[in-house]
């Protein structure tokens, strides 16, 4: 049995036993939340180091890199700030090698602080055809892309080739096994409602700049897009007429106020009626709130079309 000496600090008396009793329990517990809980673990290095030596021909040159949100611009600059306007972690970059004239694929994981995060750097591109290999796999032209737990997953050939093209998909599902974790896609992307709506253009974002890198509406940020306001846009078709729809939902309800004034500034001509109303060339636009969830209508090339978008994402309504 341990010594259970008394050690005197002031006023204040500790049970050395008690003490490493306590110790014992907290290592116990972060042992639990590294498991369990992906910001206190190397889940990226434990990654890396499950991913093949070789594939299909193709041999890794090294181990690989891992970049931070500081190094990442040294390997990806100029595009690093999509990856961060998701909240990037880290990324590891993994080169294999192509035998005899083939060229190299390029792995590239970046680990996102959550699953939504991933989804979302996802739906920055979504060209490409369906493949069974991780959550919404799409490949095209040698490069597959596909997202997975907290993981955004890149594997590209450098040179299109049949050969390559066949390693890419080995690979990928080779990085996509090594994955253990799993997640959903965030709710908000469900509010969008599917009569008419493109699938392939729904994307989910947190920043200005990443909303008009995919439609561009104003310098200023009319919708106060920041990390807690959860927002999905996509595009629309119907009865022979295009449109946009965004709906973002807000933390309370002065935010959810702000953004429904400058809309109303931006492109209602100041009106405080929801709209429909016209912008030039630029289409109609109409705006809606229900709860803390603000529904814009964008660049509709109708206002009928323009008002049942609107009112069937007030509504909920997915379907005709």
């Amino acid at each position: 049995p341990y010594n259970r000496a008394m050690l005197k600090n002031g006023d204040a008396m500790f049970d050395v036993g008690s003490w490493l009793l306590l110790v014992t329990v907290v290592a116990v517990v972060g042992m639990a939340a590294c498991q369990g809980s992906r910001p206190n673990c190397d889940a990226l290095g434990k990654l890396r180091g499950e991913l093949p030596d070789s594939v299909a021909g193709w041999t890794a040159e090294g181990e690989g890199t891992i970049y931070d949100t500081e190094s990442i611009f040294s390997y990806i600059d100029g595009h690093a700030e999509v990856y961060l306007a998701y909240d990037m972690r880290r990324c590891l970059a993994r080169r294999y090698r192509g035998p005899g004239a083939e060229a190299g694929i390029s792995v590239d994981v970046f680990e996102m602080s959550t699953p939504a995060g991933a989804f979302g750097v996802f739906t920055h591109d979504r060209d490409g055809d369906p493949v069974a290999i991780g959550t919404d796999g799409l490949f095209r032209y040698g490069w597959l892309s596909f997202w997975k737990g907290p993981f955004f997953v890149s594997v590209y050939a450098e040179e299109d080739s049949e050969a390559s093209r066949a390693a890419v998909l080995e690979l990928g599902d080779a990085v996509s096994g090594a994955i253990r974790s799993g997640g959903e896609r965030p709710s908000i992307v469900q509010a969008l409602p599917t009569n008419g709506l493109d699938q392939n253009s729904v994307r989910f974002l947190y920043s200005h700049q990443i909303l008009n890198s995919h439609l561009w509406l104003s310098d200023d940020d009319v919708f106060q897009l920041t990390g807690d306001t959860p927002a999905a846009l996509g595009r629309y078709r119907r009865d022979g007429a295009a449109a946009y729809l965004l709906v973002v939902d807000y933390p309370d309800a002065s935010r959810l106020d702000t953004a429904r004034r400058a809309f109303a500034v931006e492109f209602l001509n100041g009106s405080a009626e929801a709209g429909p109303a016209r912008q030039g060339d630029n289409g109609w636009f109409a705006v809606a709130v229900q709860g803390r969830r603000l529904a814009g209508v964008l660049a509709a090339e109708s206002p009928d079309v323009a008002a049942a978008l609107l009112q069937d994402a007030i509504e909920g309504r997915e379907h005709d």
